[in-house]
């Protein structure tokens, strides 16, 4: 499956890490290669969770670096993906690796996968959709990442009411490098509505760059 990396244009938040340690599958390392956002990103589960009655959301892949701790996660999981709360990792008790989700603040165990290659198969496409609530920097790059043209006037929606003001720029500018024109397109329209209506929303630098790339 297809990951995609975190844009070069865009200020990281704190992205989740991961040791690089003989106790996990070295598929797993060879996976986070080519990128941490994945195109296929849902998990269809038996029970509710935080996310949806039928499912929950992977967001980002870690990278090696430091292990994501936290004093309700048991020793024996490794966590590879976390979002606030919500963690996928390893079972390092069992082997092969079993794959389990644990949500923190509602004290939710779920084991999802047997292993790495199972849990992968199991992700599936997913709309690139926010609710109207304040989200996590992770889950906003992620959607914007694999979204469609189509599905971008949202998160613009989205970004304007829930974003600090002037983090739309590095968004516009890399839409405007976009291979698809239909993304540079919307890319370019949602520069001209900012510029004649919220153009608090852009610095100097980042109207002068569009405004040579949009015209």
């Amino acid at each position: 499956m297809m990951l995609q990396p975190w844009p070069n244009l865009i200020p990281r938040p704190d992205l989740p890490t991961i040791p690089k340690t003989a106790a996990i599958p070295p598929a797993y390392f060879k996976l986070i290669q080519t990128g941490i956002l994945p195109m296929n990103w849902w998990l269809p589960t038996k029970e509710p969770t935080s996310d949806a009655i039928d499912g929950v959301g992977i967001h980002a892949f870690a990278t090696v670096g430091p292990a994501m701790t936290s004093s309700d996660l048991p020793a024996h999981f490794l966590p590879f993906a976390k979002t606030g709360h919500q963690y996928f990792g390893f079972d390092l008790q069992q082997e092969p690796r079993q794959i389990r989700y644990i949500d923190t603040e509602v004290d939710q165990w779920l084991t999802v996968a047997m292993d790495l290659p199972a849990f992968m198969k199991q992700l599936q496409p997913h709309e690139a959709k926010l609710p109207e609530i304040s989200v996590d920097p992770q889950i906003f790059g992620h959607m914007a990442v694999i979204a469609t043209a189509a599905e971008w006037p949202a998160l613009f929606d989205y970004a304007r009411e829930f974003m600090a003001g002037q983090a739309i720029g590095p968004w516009l500018r890399w839409l405007a490098q976009s291979k698809e024109e239909a993304k540079r397109q919307v890319g370019m329209e949602e520069f001209h509505f900012l510029t004649r209506y919220q153009p608090n929303f852009l610095t100097p630098n980042d109207t002068l760059t569009l405004q040579h790339v949009f015209g």
